[in-house]
Formats: C-alpha cells, sequence, structure tokens
C-alpha cells in the first residue's frame, strides 16, 4: 500500500510541476545542456532570477 501511495504521489507531483515533490530542478537542467539534449528546457535567466520552462509532460490550466 505504501509503495502504492509513493507511487501516485511522485506522478501527480511530476505531471502537476508542484514544488518539492519533482525531481527535475536547476542541477539535472544543466545536466541536460551539457550533454547537448533538450535545449527547450535550458534555465532562462532573467536579472537575478532563474526561470524553468515547463516540461512538455507538465499539465497546465488555462483561463478561459
Amino acid at each position: 500500500m505504501h509503495v502504492e501511495k509513493n507511487v501516485r504521489d511522485n506522478l501527480i507531483g511530476i505531471l502537476l510541476n508542484i514544488n518539492g515533490k519533482t525531481k527535475e530542478g536547476l542541477n539535472s537542467r544543466l545536466d541536460l545542456i551539457e550533454m547537448n539534449i533538450r535545449g527547450e528546457l535550458a534555465p532562462i535567466e532573467m536579472g537575478k532570477r532563474t526561470y524553468l520552462a515547463p516540461a512538455c509532460y507538465t499539465m497546465s490550466i488555462l483561463a478561459g
């Protein structure tokens, strides 16, 4: 039962991009740049802040 809960929580955290629940952070994005793959996921630096582009599997809420 605990394994099922952990898998479910991890999947929901990844899909909804919940802070602290995803394993994808700045270091993993920098590793992708170093390996020359997935350039569209490169961190974007604006002033003192660094932004991470959402991955293709991240769900978003569209206001309409």
